[in-house]
Formats: structure tokens, sequence, C-alpha cells
């Protein structure tokens, strides 16, 4: 390949990178953006622990949706809207994540305790948030994460 063909391809290639970002969506979550895995759900008054390491829970995490999912159990798949703001994280507005059926509003919260939610609308404090690891508590469950 002659000098003229390599930067017409290279050429090409920035052409096609610049169109192709015109259509991505970006995010300013931070470390937050990304594929959580739940690990483990401290009960704070009692002392459990629940180990779910070997479970296939996980939150995703983009743009202004947090995404649950039981792959494991077949708890379910729900969306949530969320704020983060500083040391809070705030999940509200779940929806199951059924496009089929117009995503549904969750109007029982007890099907989103296995993935450490117990309201419709909760915040929970942001312990800790690295590009690796997430602690998030309430007044009754510590949440620990890890990132995929």
């Amino acid at each position: 390949m002659n000098k003229k063909n390599i930067y017409m391809t290279m050429v090409a290639w920035l052409i096609m990178a610049v169109f192709a970002s015109c259509d991505i969506e970006t995010s300013d979550n931070g470390d937050l953006d990304g594929f959580w895995h739940l690990d483990r759900v401290d009960t704070l008054s009692t002392g459990g622990r629940a180990d779910l390491s070997n479970k296939y829970i996980f939150w995703s995490v983009q743009k202004d949706l947090i995404n649950t999912v039981d792959r494991h159990d077949s708890a379910g798949d729900y969306l949530f809207r969320f704020e983060h703001k500083g040391k809070t994280l705030r999940l509200y507005d779940p929806h199951v994540n059924d496009r089929m059926n117009g995503d549904p509003a969750v109007e029982d919260p007890a099907v989103l305790n296995p993935f450490g939610v117990n309201a419709l609308d909760e915040t929970f404090n942001v312990n800790k948030l690295t590009g690796s690891k997430m602690v998030l508590s309430t007044d009754e469950l510590k949440l620990s994460f890890t990132k995929l």
C-alpha cells in the first residue's frame, strides 16, 4: 500500500469516526456509570449478611436510568430513574422492563427487595464509589457492589 492509499484510508476512518460520534449519547455520571454486580447485602439492625457473590444480580447505570436485573432466580428486570447528587443516590419511578407491554409501573415495592431496594422512591447514602467498588446504604441496609 502506498502513502496516498494509507492517507486516504486514515481520512476515511476519521470521517466515519466523526459521523459515528454524532449519535453517541454521553453522560456525566462518572464512576457510577457501568455494570455493577451486587455482592452483598448487610441488614444493619440485625447484623445479618447475605452473600450474593455467587448470584447474578446486577445494576446497570447509563445516562439517566438504572436497570436492575436478576439473572439467577429470575426475580425480575426493572428500570429506575435516578438522581446522583454528591453523597446520595435516589432511585424513583420504577417500571418493569417489558417494552412489549409498555414498561408498566411497579406498584408493589416488595418485588424490588432482591435488589436491595425497599421503596418505590428510595435515597441511598453513597459510602464509597470508585471505578471498581460501590457501597450504598440506608438506615436499614448496606449494599456492596463490584463493577464488571
